[in-house]
């Protein structure tokens, strides 16, 4: 993939990643708590994908895009691993407030995870801006060639 291509990609998934983020904040205001972790969860994991795009990176599951985010760009430094926290804490109010029957969400819980979303919109938005203007000003820049899912490749757990 080019790396226009890349990064067009990368900015429809960050604006995907806002639109979740507004529509978190919209259901909590009308104390709907599962849907705003829903949503603010859908932030969180646009914005890792708006990231991975960058590299021409994707997988098919939740759980390999997370781990591979994880994996290389948490445990490399590049970002906090305060996030790795706030990853699982938001996930584990996702799977709870859409697949269990009678989990009761709060709007501490909503609030909390609006927070954490809100953090890491804002340190993806960077990450990626200040990226793609070091990628434009070095113009013959090699982006790694990405990596494919197989069916032979171990997934990775966060």
């Amino acid at each position: 993939m080019s790396g226009d291509v890349c990064i067009d990609l990368a900015k429809y998934r960050l604006e995907k990643a806002r639109r979740a983020f507004i529509s978190a904040t919209e259901n909590i205001g009308a104390s709907d708590f599962e849907t705003a972790n829903n949503r603010a969860y859908y932030s969180v994991f646009n914005s890792i994908r708006a990231v991975l795009a960058l590299d021409s990176v994707d997988f098919k599951t939740h759980s390999r895009t997370i781990g591979y985010f994880n994996q290389h760009y948490i445990k490399e430094g590049i970002f906090d691993s305060d996030f790795s926290r706030i990853i699982q804490r938001i996930s584990l109010s996702r799977n709870k407030s859409d697949y269990e029957d009678f989990y009761v969400a709060t709007r501490q819980e909503a609030e909390t995870n609006i927070d954490g979303s809100r953090n890491f919109l804002e340190a993806v938005e960077q990450y990626i801006a200040q990226r793609v203007e070091t990628e434009q000003k070095h113009e013959g820049y090699d982006k790694p060639a990405g990596i494919n899912e197989s069916d032979n490749e171990e997934d990775l757990e966060y």
